[in-house]
């Protein structure tokens, strides 16, 4: 038997007693500063032992002042009555006292704060253990945190020209020079941007990079607002390592600079982090665009600018999130809990007026109250976004070893992420059952079950949809021509290029035929001596017959040639656009006849090819209305089904293959096609996308029965 465990079940620990009676203290080293928070004055007071901010009114601040360990209650209770003029009595400064231990906001010493952790119960520290360790939770794991404030102390004396207005000219001088090299490149960076944060294509090698540069990254962010706390007086007392869902993230306690610091420097401070994003950037730019492609310097100095670049910006920036921006936002108008205090209005009105729960609303000014909502839905919009973006990031990344499994860590990173969302969604739901359990249940009287039975037989047979098949599909021109060379010769010019627009009969290539302008120029001399020798002989009368019929023998040859000799000028059959890429290359090639050149296609209607299966064919008729969306665009396009084929295809649908098991025999599929009008040219052949095409209106009864009907029919009849 395990005697130390009896004794512990048996013999709970007895809660450790102070060695002496004393009265609250202020902390020695707290810092505290009087500003203006929503019109009114209002002191913030950081405490150096609990590390911690507290915001108190003027009044409370002066009594928290008088409390030094040595006044008793009733010593301070009499102090703060002749200072203010108002009586205080014994209980109401020991009630305020007593509020301000339970927020840790007294100071301790050393053996006082040893003892207050003796006070902890062992079970209670073994299960705190067991339910959260330090690996507990991979979606927060927190490394001890140091002191660098001595750190930051030394290397600010040799570093404080950086607020110099010399300095931040030329930075914004660099600034200006990397926005300028993105701008003229920014179709190969933002195409890479958005490649490289969606962690496609991506081997392991590259994730070692990624992390050791982003741990260099955000290390100098955080490094930036812990300067600018020591160039305003304040001090750093700690700074620390995390990893959040795995992505390192350094922190630096900033608290008493949000203290000291007036509201010009606050924004400083939080603005510190990206500005050295951005230095560091506006240095790795230039490198970048100077340095020879593949080499370790050019790519090491794209890899900086791609974790430094606009999308550092646009998210440390971006207010809906508790970052950079968020702590900006917050020192300008002037509310610092501003998410916090707009969720929480936004989701208890939300119930109480939406789901009519018994939920108090928190009070907040008629001035506020839209925009306290519109942030609330915006912020929570983006950071759901931010998450389910984080879950695509395992995905993608697996994908790249394994694209059939690439879901289940997807799948698992979602539910790490989403768990407490889902948690609260649950309990939610328990609430809204629970609360309305009781009523509904009375609410169905038979007259009243009778009266919703009514209601929903008559919705169900209203025709409220159209009926409407989905395909996938593949643009092409509605009208195309191909050029070919009528004749054989040499390409001597090209009058045309890619993309360019012609009209009709305009000519786009010049042959050279030289025994072909030969033989033209030959006939046509014979044809004009043949002319003379029939004058001639007309004068003479003689021989005048067959001199006529060599002139026409030889003007009909001169015809043939002739119309040989326009065929080198290879002309436009339609109006369109060339769309055949790189024709200047030909030039100088030999053409045979009937060799093709070139193809003019007329891009203002194009045609979208939509496979619809033979399960679907009978909801739709050629003519039927229909509603494309081309991948990548938000737009959406109305047409109509000009042709549907009557006979299945034998080419599979867009995007569809052969390979994988199939089961049962697949259906047929037959060919619909919708005419796509491309007046402002922002489609091109090739592009793919969506389409639905509408059938007649139908109610969900009528639907749901024929599927059923369908479904025994095909197997029992």
């Amino acid at each position: 038997m395990n005697l130390t465990r009896a004794l512990e079940v048996a013999l709970p620990d007895i809660p450790a007693r102070k060695l002496a009676e004393s009265y609250p203290r202020l902390d020695p080293g707290t810092t505290f500063r009087e500003h203006i928070e929503d019109g009114r004055p209002m002191v913030r007071i950081y405490v150096p032992c609990s590390g911690g901010m507290y915001t108190f009114e003027p009044q409370d601040w002066q009594l928290a002042q008088l409390f030094n360990g040595e006044r008793s209650y009733e010593e301070i209770a009499e102090l703060f009555s002749n200072q203010t003029g108002t009586q205080y009595d014994l209980e109401s400064v020991r009630e305020f006292g007593d509020e301000l231990e339970g927020g840790n906001f007294w100071y301790k010493t050393p053996q006082e704060r040893n003892i207050l952790c003796l006070q902890q119960s062992l079970e209670e520290r073994r299960k705190k253990l067991k339910t959260r360790s330090k690996w507990a939770d991979l979606s927060e794991v927190t490394f001890p945190a140091f002191n660098p404030d001595k750190f930051f102390t030394w290397i600010y004396r040799y570093t404080a020209w950086i607020y110099r207005p010399w300095f931040i000219a030329v930075c914004l001088t660099g600034f200006a020079i990397s926005a300028g090299i993105t701008a003229t490149h920014w179709q190969a960076i933002g195409r890479d941007t958005i490649e490289f944060y969606n962690f496609s294509n991506r081997t392991w090698v590259d994730v070692f990079w990624l992390y050791v540069l982003g741990m260099f990254v955000v290390a100098l962010h955080e490094s930036a607002h812990a300067h600018a706390c020591k160039h305003y007086g304040a001090r750093v007392p700690a700074m620390g390592f995390a990893l959040i869902y795995l992505t390192p993230a350094f922190y630096t306690d900033t608290t008493e600079g949000s203290v000291k610091g007036s509201r010009s420097q606050r924004l400083v401070i939080a603005l510190a982090g990206i500005w050295s994003e951005l230095m560091l950037c506006s240095v790795a730019t230039p490198i970048w665009w100077g340095t020879p492609p593949e080499t370790l310097i050019h790519n090491g100095a794209y890899f900086v600018m791609m974790l430094t670049g606009l999308m550092s910006l646009f998210i440390n920036w971006n207010p809906l999130i508790k970052l950079d921006g968020y702590a900006m936002l917050c020192e300008i108008i002037g509310i610092s809990g501003l998410k916090e205090d707009s969720t929480a209005y936004t989701v208890a009105w939300v119930k109480k007026y939406i789901w009519w729960l018994p939920v108090e609303v928190p009070y907040v000014p008629k001035r506020r109250r839209l925009g306290f909502a519109a942030y609330a839905l915006l912020s929570g919009a983006y950071s759901y976004t931010v998450l389910y973006v984080v879950a695509r990031f395992a995905g993608n990344f697996v994908r790249n070893f394994s694209p059939e499994w690439g879901f289940i860590p997807e799948i698992g990173v979602a539910m790490l992420v989403f768990r407490s969302r889902i948690r609260l969604l649950v309990n939610f739901m328990k609430f809204v059952y629970l609360d309305k359990k009781d009523r509904i249940i009375a609410w169905f009287t038979p007259r009243h079950t009778a009266l919703a039975a009514l209601a929903i037989a008559i919705f169900l047979a209203l025709p409220l949809r159209r009926e409407s098949v989905m395909g996938t599909f593949s643009l092409e021109p509605a009208r195309e021509a191909v050029v070919r060379a009528r004749v054989p010769g040499t390409l001597m010019q090209v009058l045309v290029r890619e993309g360019e627009e012609v009209k009709a009969g305009a000519v786009l290539a010049r042959l050279s035929n030289l025994p072909l302008q030969s033989e033209y120029e030959d006939a046509r001399a014979k044809y004009l001596v043949a002319s003379e020798e029939a004058n001639a002989a007309a004068l003479r009368f003689r021989g005048y017959g067959e001199a006529l019929q060599e002139r026409a023998r030889l003007n009909a040859r001169v015809g043939q040639i002739s119309e040989m000799t326009e065929e080198l000028d290879l002309r436009s059959p339609i109006a369109g656009a060339v769309v055949t890429p790189k024709v200047g290359d030909l030039l100088g090639a030999y053409l045979r006849a009937g060799q093709e050149l070139l193809e003019v296609a007329d891009l203002r209607t194009l045609r979208a090819r939509v496979y619809i299966s033979e399960f679907d064919l009978s909801k739709i008729r050629q003519g039927a209305p229909a509603r494309l969306q081309v991948d990548g665009q938000v737009r959406k396009r109305d047409t109509n089904a000009e042709y549907v084929a009557a006979r299945p295809t034998e080419k599979l649908p867009v995007g569809e293959s052969e390979e994988g098991l199939r089961g049962l025999n697949g259906p047929h599929f037959f060919l619909v096609d919708l005419m796509v009008d491309n007046a402002d040219g922002t489609l091109r052949p090739g592009m793919t996308g969506v389409a639905r095409v509408y059938g007649r209106r139908r109610s969900l009864g009528a639907r749901g029965w024929e599927w059923v009907a369908n479904f025994w029919g095909r197997k029992i009849w």
